[in-house]
Formats: structure tokens, C-alpha cells, sequence
């Protein structure tokens, strides 16, 4: 009994696996998330260096083997070259002539390659065929008349008869340019000494000009005044000389004052002015040749004689004061 009792009251020993209160120890923290992530960051960064190195090492050697695979190449070629030249062989199976192959093009890539490096040239091209068709054109198109008369005469009256006096030259004239049809061409260019209107006066003097400088026009009826500009006696065909008989004529002038010239253009009640009178150019050297002058001159020749057989001297009276009615009939010896 008392042997249980010791046995009861005699304190437990401490149990070898149970930590003492006093001696516990501080269980270790584990690694944060961020240092984790830190360490799986730095591991594929070097992984990733590693690799780069490798592929490095490899491109390195890649070159390496290329330099020498070429270099040796060359050295080759330069001996075959000296073999060649020395005339050890003839033929080498390491040298040869390389041709370079041409790209093939497309039908359309071949047209606008052409049309990119060719731009200027078919710009150039295309003005040039567009002038010279348009001169064609208006050649071909062009009415080309048998004859022209060239009105130089200031009177109103004459200058606004253009289509009677078109009519009336056409019946004495042929198909000459044979293009079917009978055509006589009026240039009315009134010519006189008023420069007041200065701008008129110049264009008319242009026109004038222009025209003495063709040999288109040959026949042109004038006045005093406009035999003095054109210079009748150095430009204009004496036709005195060539028609001494006729009574109308008188130094470069056929006078129409006393003929039945108005009855035939259709206008008998005109009155023509003493001094208007049908002359020719002479035959000289101007932009156009001469042979064209000449068979111009030719022409309108032949249409003068026969304007002088239709228009017979005819005695014609005006409604003047007695001292003017007396001074015409004398002077220029007009009857």
C-alpha cells in the first residue's frame, strides 16, 4: 500500500517528445511569393543566355566554315585561272561563264516599264503627232479657193458686196485646184490715210502685210489711196502696156467707173468712185515660190481679159456740181 501510494504521489517525469515550455523554438518562415518569382525569373534569364551563347557559337563557326569554304574557293580558281592563261589546259571544269538570267516580265509589266522610262519621249511625241494631225486636218478640210481678190478700196459699198463680187469672179473662172467646185475667195482690207483710229489702221496694215507677202492673192481692186500705200507703180503690173487699146485702162488699173461693172454684181444703183479700179501684182520672190506666184498670176490674167470684153467702155454721168463734173471728165483722161 504504502509502495502504491509513493508510486501515486511520485511526480511524472517529463515526456522526452514534449518540448519544454522554456526551450521552444521558432518554427522557420517559408519564401515569399515575389522571392519565388524572383528566382524563377532569374533561372529562365540564364537558361535564356545560355541558349543565345549556343546559337551565337553556332552562327560563329557557320561563318567560320563559309570564309574558309570561299577562300578556298578562290584559291582554286586562281590557280585554274594561271593553268588557263599558261596554257596547262584548255578547258576548266571550276571556271565558268556565268549569264545572268533576265527576269521574266508579264506583257503589261513590259508596257508600263516601257511607259515609266519613256515618259518624256512619248509626251513629246504625242504633242508633236497631235500638231502635225491637226495641220493635216485642217489642210485636207480646208476650203482652197480657185482665185482671191483682195478689196483694198475704202468704199462701203464695195466692201460689203463681198458675196456679189464672189459670184460674179466665179463665172469667169475654172475648177482649177480641182477639188469639184468653183470657189473665189474676197479678202475686203479697206485701206486709207485716217490714223485716227489707231488700232484699226494697224490691223488693216497687218492684214495687208501679211497678204503682199503671199502669192495667193494676185487681183486686187483698189482706189487712189491705196495705190499710194501698196506702192501701185513698183508692186502693180502696168497694164497700159499690155492693153494700150482699151479705154478703160490706165497706168495699173482697169477703171470700172465707166463700165457696167455695178449692173453686173447686182447693184445698179451703186455709184463707184472715179478713182476704184482692177489691178495685178507682179510676179516676185515672197515666202511662197515663185513658179506658185506666177501660175496664180496666170489665173487671175486670164480672168481680167476676160472681165475686159464683158465690161466695154461706157460713158457714165454723176450728179455733180458743173466745176467738179468739168474737172473729172479732163483730168486723167477718163471720158
Amino acid at each position: 500500500m504504502q509502495e502504491e501510494e509513493k508510486h501515486l504521489v511520485q511526480p511524472e517525469k517529463p515526456s522526452a517528445q514534449e518540448p519544454s515550455s522554456g526551450t521552444k523554438k521558432k518554427k522557420n518562415k517559408g519564401k515569399s511569393f515575389l522571392e519565388t518569382v524572383r528566382e524563377i525569373d532569374e533561372k529562365e534569364r540564364q537558361r535564356e543566355e545560355e541558349l543565345e551563347e549556343k546559337r551565337q557559337q553556332i552562327l560563329e563557326e557557320r561563318r567560320k566554315k563559309e570564309k574558309e569554304a570561299y577562300e578556298k574557293k578562290i584559291r582554286e580558281e586562281r590557280i585554274e585561272l594561271m593553268r588557263l592563261k599558261q596554257g596547262v589546259i584548255t578547258e576548266s571544269e571550276i571556271i565558268h561563264e556565268e549569264k545572268e538570267e533576265k527576269p521574266r516580265l508579264s506583257v503589261w509589266k513590259k508596257i508600263t516599264n516601257f511607259l515609266y522610262h519613256s515618259k518624256w519621249w512619248l509626251g513629246i511625241t504625242v504633242f508633236l503627232v497631235g500638231v502635225f494631225g491637226y495641220m493635216i486636218v485642217d489642210y485636207i478640210l480646208q476650203v482652197r479657193p480657185d482665185m482671191i481678190v483682195m478689196v483694198l478700196t475704202d468704199d462701203a459699198n464695195l466692201q460689203l458686196s463681198s458675196k456679189a463680187l464672189s459670184e460674179y469672179f466665179e463665172q469667169y473662172i475654172e475648177d482649177y485646184n480641182e477639188d469639184g467646185k468653183v470657189t473665189v475667195d474676197i479678202y475686203p482690207i479697206p485701206v486709207n490715210d485716217d490714223t485716227s483710229v489707231s488700232d484699226y489702221y494697224t490691223g488693216n496694215m497687218t492684214k495687208l502685210s501679211s497678204q503682199f507677202q503671199l502669192a495667193d492673192s494676185i487681183m486686187v481692186i483698189t482706189d487712189a489711196v491705196a495705190d499710194e500705200v501698196v506702192l501701185a507703180d513698183e508692186t502693180m503690173v502696168n497694164l497700159e502696156e499690155l492693153f494700150p487699146e482699151n479705154k478703160n485702162v490706165r497706168g495699173t488699173g482697169f477703171y470700172l467707173r465707166n463700165t457696167d461693172f455695178t449692173e453686173q454684181i447686182g447693184s445698179p444703183e451703186l455709184v463707184l468712185d472715179r478713182d476704184i479700179c482692177v489691178s495685178l501684182r507682179k510676179v516676185v520672190r515672197t515666202f511662197d515660190s515663185e513658179e506658185e506666184m506666177q501660175e496664180n498670176y496666170d489665173i487671175a490674167y486670164g480672168v481680167l481679159e476676160k472681165m475686159m470684153e464683158d465690161l466695154p467702155y461706157e460713158r457714165k454721168t454723176r450728179t455733180l456740181e458743173p466745176a467738179a463734173e468739168a474737172a473729172e471728165d479732163t483730168e486723167g483722161g477718163l471720158q
